[in-house]
């Protein structure tokens, strides 16, 4: 094996999801517009307005700063590098994971938490090749 070329593991680098994070901003100012084209009181309407900034902000926010910055899948096996501490945390698939083209989604159990947590990626935060690989270990996973 040549030193340049990269060893063969299942480890995949989580970048922001800018085209994600447009879509819901756009949607979220749809919605503040929504809130004010009805009969409702004007303070509710302000209120309205606010509870969907709010919320698109924050899930903006959460999309072009993942909380992962690493992601390894072997078998059912899950080791995910958070972002806050670059702390490793492993555990296992919990359930069936959702994979499409364009979005993969899945519930996974830390060994050391009690309660799974849930990941959710989309194509555009992986390169393709890694997409398709960890497409295939998910898969893979479900049949296993």
């Amino acid at each position: 094996m040549p030193a340049t070329s990269r060893p063969r593991r299942n480890d995949w680098l989580v970048k922001p999801a800018r085209g994600a994070a447009l879509a819901v901003a756009g949607l979220s100012l749809l919605a503040c517009l929504a809130a004010f084209i009805n009969a409702l009181p004007t303070p509710l309407q302000f209120l309205l307005a606010l509870l969907a900034l709010l919320g698109g902000g924050l899930s903006v926010r959460r999309l072009l700063r993942p909380k992962i910055v690493a992601l390894e899948v072997a078998g059912r096996r899950v080791c995910v590098r958070q972002a806050s501490d670059d702390h490793v945390v492993r555990g296992e698939l919990a359930g069936l994971p959702f994979v499409s083209p364009a979005y993969v989604g899945f519930r996974w159990r830390p060994d050391a938490a009690g309660l799974p947590r849930s990941i959710g990626l989309f194509r555009a935060q992986l390169s393709a090749t890694d997409f398709r690989r960890l497409c295939r270990e998910l898969r893979q996973a479900i049949e296993a």
